[in-house]
Order: C-alpha cells, then structure tokens, then sequence
C-alpha cells in the first residue's frame, strides 16, 4: 500500500505531471534499447515487433503499423526489413490480394524476447499486488488517460 505523502497538491502535480513521467519515458527507452541490442536492432524496432506480435488474430500490414507508430511508409520498410533479418518476423503475401503484405512474428522469436522481458513482468506484478484494489483502478484510470494523451499527441505530431 502506498504512503501518506507529505508534500503539497502542487509538489505532486509537477512530480507526476511532469518528472515522473519524464523518467519514465527515459528508462523505459533506456530499457527497450538494452533489449534491443542483445538482437542487433534499436528500441523502435522492437517497440514495432511488439506491436506486431500483440496483433493476435488481427492480420497486421506494414501500413497498419505506419498508421499505429505515425511512422513513414520508408521507415516501417527498414523496420520491417532489419526484423525480418534477424528472423523475428515473417512477411506474407495475401493469398486473394498478392499486393497486400501480412507481417507476423515467428512463434520461435516471440518466446526469445520475452525471456528478456520475465523478470521486469515479474517484478511489475509484485509492484502492483501490493496496492489494494480501490487504488490500482485510480492508478489504471491515470494510466489509461495518459495513455490516451499520448496516443493523441503521436496523432497530432504525425
């Protein structure tokens, strides 16, 4: 459960307002880049390939992932091109419409990754048991509103 804080609502405010959010975003850009790495590729690529392997039933196409990223049709190629190279996706042409391309992650890739990402889900899990239920809904609801913040500030920059 979380402490009783002693600092002011405007404290707080720029706290999660803006620095929390602020490291945040660093760390975890630090992180997916380390993870990245130990497949030779960058954050973006892999933050793409999850993308892609939380497609699930969907079929994802290079364009799908342009408009999900804000990404250009050019660099969606070069993603789709180094993560293919590196045998963690597999692109597949539309048995009715030969133009359309389907990407999706090789069963075997998916598996790796996630090794690299186990203990950080571990612990992430341990974190949010310790808050009662009353306060991950209040944490869910801000993190569910940022998310949405962000999705519209990608729209609004693309």
């Amino acid at each position: 459960m979380a402490a009783k804080s002693k600092k002011s609502r405007q404290e707080l405010l720029q706290r999660l307002g803006m620095d929390l959010g602020r490291e945040l975003s660093d760390n975890n850009v630090f992180f997916h880049e380390l993870v990245a790495r130990k497949f030779g590729l960058n954050a973006t690529d892999m933050r793409c390939l999850d993308l892609i392997a939380h497609a699930g039933a969907n079929e994802l196409t290079a364009g799908d992932l342009g408009r999900a990223t804000g990404l250009t049709t050019g660099a969606i190629t070069g993603i789709l091109d180094r993560l293919e190279a590196a045998a963690l996706v597999a692109r597949i042409r539309d048995a009715i419409d030969r133009r359309r391309v389907i990407v999706r992650p090789r069963p075997e890739a998916v598996s790796r990754v996630a090794k690299l990402y186990e203990s950080l889900g571990e612990a992430m899990m341990k974190l949010a048991a310790s808050y009662t239920t009353a306060e991950l809904e209040i944490i869910s609801d801000f993190l569910e509103r940022d998310l949405a913040i962000l999705k519209d500030q990608i729209a609004r920059l693309s």
